[in-house]
């Protein structure tokens, strides 16, 4: 980056390596989250308005206001750079002495392997699960949705945003001129090799470069020779691409078998779209699947596309599918059919490539019966069928999967592990939630406990704290075995609790 010399300047760092350069000319620099801020860092512990940054004398101070008026200024040097949020610090330097080793941002941060860490995904950061695979060949990402391999629904996106391109070393993202920019971690960037975790903005979107680790047997965590076999069953399952009913209790697994279904495939370089057909509004499911065509309908201010064109190539995921309308279902067995989906309020309809994966907790067959869901599309959805298994006919998987949520988790909370009592303790355990109860439950013991080890008697007070109203669990046993662990404090076992004492003793007796 080109500066006069002797110019003083301020650097902005990420993970200790400098990132750009922002002169210091006189006028007062805002640093903060706000886009409207001088140097805008985008990271949720950082304030709107963060600090002003000002010359006092032959000094470079920085007021922090993020509380209201400002606090005594502190000094900013090469010596003393001040940390902004995770991973951000901000520093003064003389534009001379750092034009060789301050970087713009195409350079300044670390590869992305593509290979022994696991595969790796563009992810919608907004708990859609709507993710691309990068794999060796360029990726487009825009509004467009025949011009690109992600197609973002967003207004603000241009048609083409932006390309992220693989270099044998990982991943270099390259704006294509687009008419808003794409900001990666809160910088506005033309190219910039990618790192995992990385955070990608163009227009309203927000997406993260995401590793996926290769740990147990395919996309889940599994020691249990059941679950092996599931799994072998989904790979193999995967070198054809007729549809699949996945059929299991809410929290088995079942996204993690689908994901295997599309992973170990043909289609694994294409999207992987997500849709729970039981949180999405009945009245916005169709437009959600199908798309839809500007003025559609009241409140349809643009084209859509619907998640059948999103995920072109790849996997559309259907989870609950029990949950479908009826009419829906029509259309779905039409589409099955056809290969064809119609926008909403469009004229004619457009063939699709797409591979259809269903899952659901519910009994299928007894709804064809009552007349719930048709008897010809459960057909058609069932051409091949995986059961999962609830974890507590695979207790082999318990320990391996708190593990690996406890391992999720270390950058939030630190390094923790389970003692042998704490194992025990989690295999006694019915788990009715499945392994979202169990990863909820390693995560209050992990974040509670003081040291590295988690005890018998810290999963005792997560599981009594997280416990659902009428289990054994909220039931005195349960919560006697809270009050052994704090020596028969009342006090103290209520206090870890989160309940009051009287309260306690109530349920002790009840």
């Amino acid at each position: 980056m080109e500066g006069r010399l002797g110019m003083d300047v301020l650097v902005l760092y990420y993970r200790g390596e400098p990132l750009r350069e922002f002169p210091l000319n006189g006028r007062p620099l805002e640093v903060g989250r706000a886009l409207a801020c001088d140097i805008v860092v985008h990271d949720d512990l950082v304030a709107d308005r963060q600090l002003v940054v000002r010359r006092r004398g032959a000094e470079v101070v920085a007021y922090d206001v993020s509380d209201g008026p400002s606090r005594s200024p502190r000094r900013v040097g090469p010596d003393c750079a001040l940390a902004l949020g995770r991973h951000h610090a901000l520093g003064r330097a003389q534009s001379v002495a750092t034009r060789a080793k301050v970087r713009t941002p195409h350079t300044d941060m670390v590869a992305l392997p593509t290979s022994p860490g696991g595969a790796v995904y563009l992810a919608l950061d907004d708990g859609s699960g709507r993710r691309l695979r990068l794999g060796e060949h360029p990726v487009h990402i825009g509004s467009d949705p025949e011009a690109n391999d992600f197609a973002l629904t967003d207004p603000t996106v241009s048609a083409r945003h932006f390309r992220l391109d693989p270099d044998g070393q990982g991943f270099v993202l390259r704006d294509l001129d687009s008419s808003n920019g794409t900001w990666v971690e809160g910088m506005l960037v033309r190219a910039v090799r990618l790192e995992a975790g990385a955070r990608i903005r163009a227009g309203r979107t927000n997406m993260r470069i995401h590793r996926e680790r290769s740990v147990g047997s395919g996309a889940l965590v599994v020691a249990s020779p059941v679950m092996k076999r599931v799994m072998a069953e989904a790979r193999d399952y995967a070198s054809v691409s007729w549809p699949a009913l996945i059929v299991g209790p809410s929290g088995s697994g079942k996204e993690g078998v689908a994901r295997t279904l599309h992973d170990a495939g043909a289609r694994s370089a294409g999207p992987f779209v997500a849709l729970n057909a039981g949180g999405v509004p009945r009245q916005l499911i169709e437009s959600e699947l199908f798309g839809h065509e500007q003025g559609a309908f009241t409140g349809a201010d643009s084209v859509r596309a619907g998640l059948f064109e999103e995920a072109r190539g790849g996997t559309l995921f259907l989870d609950e599918i029990a949950e479908l309308p009826l009419d829906l279902q029509s259309r779905l067995l039409r589409v099955l059919e056809n290969f064809e989906v119609r926008k909403v309020g469009a004229d004619r309809a457009r063939t699709i490539d797409v591979r259809i994966v269903s899952a659901t907790h519910r009994d299928l067959r007894s709804m064809v019966t009552e007349g719930t869901f048709r008897e010809d599309l459960y057909y058609r959805l069932a051409r091949l069928m995986i059961t999962v298994p609830g974890l507590s006919e695979r207790p082999e998987d318990v320990p391996l999967l708190a593990a690996h949520f406890l391992d999720e988790i270390v950058p939030e909370v630190g390094t923790r592990h389970l003692s042998d009592e704490a194992i025990v303790r989690l295999l006694a355990h019915p788990w009715p939630g499945n392994a979202r109860e169990l990863r909820n439950v390693v995560t209050a013991a992990a974040i509670a406990v003081p040291g590295e080890v988690i005890q018998r008697g810290d999963v005792e007070i997560a599981l009594a704290r997280l416990a659902v109203p009428g289990t054994e669990l909220s039931g005195a046993a349960g919560l006697a075995a809270v009050v052994e662990r704090h020596g028969g404090n009342l006090a103290a076992a209520a206090r870890s609790l989160g309940i009051p004492r009287s309260t306690l003793r109530g349920r002790l007796t009840a």
